[in-house]
């Protein structure tokens, strides 16, 4: 299975995108508000064919929107990365755009729990990040390497073979693939906890900072507060005290920060409610609220 992680080509000559054989154009706003929150319109991006910068910056952004909405959904969404992983190849020089997409893939690598696909591609992804910088060249060998010792569903038995054997080109350009960066050093050392993030060091510090309400109790309005140590997506849902979701807004990944949420107190019921925030990574913080009425 793990095919799809592969050492990123650096030319835009070397990269293929498998699309369909009809192109889907890019169209106006105003007249794609309609099918805005279709998964089956987002996912038609995968198939379009970029020619400028920009339109490979759009094909990045809905794709991302896709994974986000619908990737818990839909068995298939994997097969979208292989399109982002080349958009972002294209959609110009800065070498930041890099660390921003992996911190993206970092934040939803855990939104579809049934299909190891989804895990395994979305990994492969990450490890094509590491192509610029300081852990190039071996950073992708690091994950690839995690992947084979802790993930077998990545793997099919014809290809479960020594791990160096995987990286003759580095060997032959004077790397030594046995010599390869932490997961830690790399930013990722929290794969190694199956996804529970540790407080132990600074790179494993959790993404949710804090999550608070004001006021408390409330009775017209409430605002829950959180903040963000690194880009996270978040989903923010509240429950009754038998269980029942009276709200819940769409997951979305966001920037590290402060953000905070207005909650109309007319369309909650009123005594006992739970807050729960969460995060793609597993962590998860709740609050206490009273509303009174």
């Amino acid at each position: 299975m793990l095919g799809f992680l592969r050492k990123p080509l650096l030319l835009k000559e070397g990269l293929k995108l498998l699309i369909g054989s009809c192109a889907v154009f890019l169209c106006a706003a105003s007249s794609c508000y309609g099918q805005i929150d279709s998964c089956a319109y987002l996912k038609r991006w995968k198939d379009i064919q970029p020619s400028t910068e920009q339109e490979y910056r759009e094909q990045r952004d809905t794709l991302e929107m896709f994974i986000e909405k619908c990737a818990a959904i839909d068995n298939e969404s994997w097969r979208v990365f292989s399109t982002i992983d080349g958009a972002v190849q294209f959609m110009g020089d800065d070498s930041s755009r890099f660390g921003i997409y992996r911190a993206w893939l970092i934040s939803v690598l855990y939104l579809n729990k049934t299909n190891p696909e989804y895990f395994c591609v979305c990994l492969g992804s990450i490890a094509g990040t590491y192509q610029i910088g300081k852990f190039n060249p071996l950073g992708y060998l690091a994950v690839l390497n995690y992947a084979r010792q802790y993930h077998h569903e990545c793997w099919d038995s014809a290809s479960n073979v020594s791990f160096t054997q995987d990286s003759l080109i580095d060997v032959q350009q004077g790397y030594d693939p046995s010599h390869l960066p932490s997961l830690d050093s790399m930013g990722l050392g929290f794969l190694l906890k199956s996804g529970v993030v540790s407080t132990s060091t600074g790179i494993g510090m959790p993404y949710l900072a804090s999550f608070t309400s004001n006021p408390n109790p409330f009775t017209t309005f409430v605002k829950l507060n959180y903040v963000l140590n690194r880009m996270s997506y978040v989903t923010i849902e509240v429950y009754d005290l038998l269980g029942n979701k009276v709200y819940g807004n769409a997951g979305h990944s966001y920037e590290a920060g402060s953000y905070e949420i207005n909650l109309d107190g007319n369309t909650l019921p009123s005594g006992t409610l739970y807050a729960r925030i969460s995060t793609g990574l597993g962590e998860v913080k709740t609050v206490k609220l009273v509303h009174e009425k």
